[in-house]
């Protein structure tokens, strides 16, 4: 079942609920003019499975994955769509990794190695 998240509520355990029922499905956010901002995907209210973020382009911002309610996964795009960050999460929410990326990539620069005068060669 996919809803509009503003159709449904949080009840006072802070679960996501749809015309009274604990919800199960995507719960889409948009804005004024119908753009989607957001989807998230709950199970019993509980937020459990993807969560996305969109750009006005329509494409993804952010996407970050819950298991029981517990960010276990976080993933954050460059607008060129390289990856900008990466954030692992073990099942009870304790930090695994996390990295970042620029959003380009620097030449590499080769440097010799064994020739006489070149910077960090052997004799």
């Amino acid at each position: 079942m996919r809803v509009l998240l503003d159709e449904a509520d949080f009840n006072d355990d802070d679960r996501l609920t749809y015309r009274g029922e604990l919800f199960t499905g995507v719960a889409a956010e948009v804005d004024s003019e119908g753009v989607l901002l957001a989807e998230s995907t709950y199970r019993n209210g509980v937020q459990d499975g993807p969560e996305r973020t969109f750009r006005d382009d329509g494409s993804v911002r952010t996407e970050d994955t819950y298991r029981f309610g517990i960010l276990v996964e976080s993933r954050e795009w460059h607008r060129n769509g390289r990856l900008a960050y990466e954030l692992r999460n073990d099942e009870f929410g304790r930090r695994l990794s996390e990295q970042r990326w620029r959003e380009t990539v620097l030449p590499r620069v080769e440097m010799p190695v064994g020739v006489s005068g070149a910077k960090g060669s052997r004799p």
